[in-house]
């Protein structure tokens, strides 16, 4: 947002990390042991007092003219060197960059629940004005346990502020209740209106009308934390006009971008996952031509990502093959960087690693070994470019062969960034989709 201009959106909305203090995980699988289980990581809700959070907090402490100085420097007074303030800072960073790119007539909503939520109001009124502040909308829903010792919790709270005055507002209804109607058809009340029956009631700040994304929803996932598109089809409908502007800047799984999307509205997101921007571009918006920025384009800008962020890379490579998905852990993870699971196999593991280096037989030999050792079906070798070694693809090939159904595949297979490129894919099975666990490749399912 940094190198973007002033005043661009015409309205914000941003679910971010609640500081709930899990990390957010996608499992799926054939359900047949815990072998044929992989898991995604979709986001780290984790917040720790570190140097980063330390050297953030004392940037905003020492700028006078912060709009969050005050309510960090007295937060962090209040709460001392934690997680809560090291996650606070963040968001009063990113807010303040938000009001900035957001119109003098634009609206901004903030969804959390109440781990965070009266701190983050203290920090929403420095940085936007208090003046400014509209409405805590209360969105409530059902579904989940409950629990023993607790009134289950039930609700998020979503805070709306306007930048200045002049936002832009339009009135929502919703149908009035049956007996609603019934009293408005038969009144012989002549206080100068009549009720409009076709119109309805306006919606107040209290929203009980739109279910949560689980599990049964046809809209859903899979993916942590999704919400519904009626919720964010609302929030637009309301703060927005055909053709404006809108912003997510904690997209995630897309949802904020499908429904502008729906509703003729212009529109950016931002993730750190790429496997998010994936999600996004391939199933939310998979009929349309999207940008994607950030992410490499070609072999080149591969392997600056793989020297600057290792990490990444790996993530990002091997979510290059659909249905796999990276690892949640990536220091000591015994040599895999990404599990797959071939879709309705008994024993479908699919393991991956990524090497973003010169190529090296021994590292080869010993991914071998990993994929023996665990069992898996099948193993790609990942590397940014093509290995040409006869002793490496002699190996890769004495691993054996895959069967399912009538087809048959290399056990390791060596494939390279540079051939994704080429739109040369690893020869594969379908593999279960990460998200439903339904098959990802339904063109080449056989049997």
């Amino acid at each position: 947002m940094g190198k973007w201009p002033d005043s661009c959106f015409d309205l914000v909305y941003l679910d971010p990390p609640f500081n709930s203090n899990a990390n957010y995980n996608i499992l799926f699988g054939s359900g047949r042991g815990k072998e044929n289980i992989a898991q995604v990581m979709a986001f780290e809700d984790t917040w720790q007092w570190d140097d980063k959070a330390a050297e953030r907090v004392d940037a905003i402490v020492r700028a006078a003219a912060h709009p969050a100085h005050d309510a960090i420097a007295g937060l962090h007074i209040a709460l001392g060197n934690c997680g809560m303030i090291a996650y606070l800072s963040y968001m009063a960073e990113r807010l303040t960059a938000i009001r900035r790119v957001l119109k003098d007539t634009g609206s901004v909503y903030l969804h959390c629940d109440p781990t965070a939520s009266h701190y983050l109001k203290v920090v929403m009124d420095a940085v936007f004005g208090k003046r400014n502040f509209r409405n805590e909308i209360v969105w409530c829903y059902s579904g989940g346990g409950t629990p023993r010792s607790d009134f289950p919790r039930k609700h998020d709270t979503i805070f709306r502020y306007a930048k200045r005055a002049g936002w832009t507002f339009n009135v929502q209804r919703k149908p009035y209740k049956e007996n609603t109607q019934q009293v408005g058809k038969h009144s012989t009340y002549s206080g100068g209106h009549d009720i409009d029956l076709k119109r309805g009631t306006p919606i107040t700040d209290w929203w009980t009308d739109i279910p949560t994304a689980t599990g049964w929803s046809p809209e859903r996932l899979g993916y942590p934390t999704q919400k519904p598109v009626a919720l964010l089809a609302r929030i637009i409908e309301t703060s927005s006009a055909k053709g404006d502007l809108v912003l997510d800047p904690f997209c995630g799984c897309g949802t904020t971008i499908d429904a502008a999307n729906r509703l003729g509205r212009r529109w950016v997101g931002i993730d750190i996952s790429p496997f998010a921007i994936d999600l996004v571009k391939n199933r939310r918006l998979q009929d349309s031509r999207v940008q994607v920025n950030g992410v490499p384009v070609d072999v080149d800008t591969a392997r600056t990502m793989a020297r600057s962020t290792p990490f990444e890379f790996e993530k990002w490579a091997v979510s290059r093959i659909p249905g796999m998905a990276p690892n949640s852990k990536q220091v000591g993870d015994g040599g895999v960087d990404g599990r797959g699971i071939v879709y309705k196999a008994t024993n479908g593991l699919v393991l991956a690693q990524v090497k973003g280096g010169k190529f090296n037989l021994d590292q080869l030999r010993a991914f071998l070994h990993t994929v023996k050792h665990n069992k898996a079906a099948l193993g790609i070798y990942i590397t940014l470019d093509k290995v040409t070694s006869r002793n490496a693809k002699a190996q890769a090939s004495a691993a054996g062969r895959f069967k399912m159904g009538a087809k048959e595949y290399p056990k390791v297979q060596l494939w390279s960034i540079a051939e994704h490129f080429d739109d040369r894919e690893p020869s594969l099975p379908a593999l279960a989709d990460p998200y439903t666990g339904k098959a990802m490749q339904r063109d080449i399912l056989t049997g």
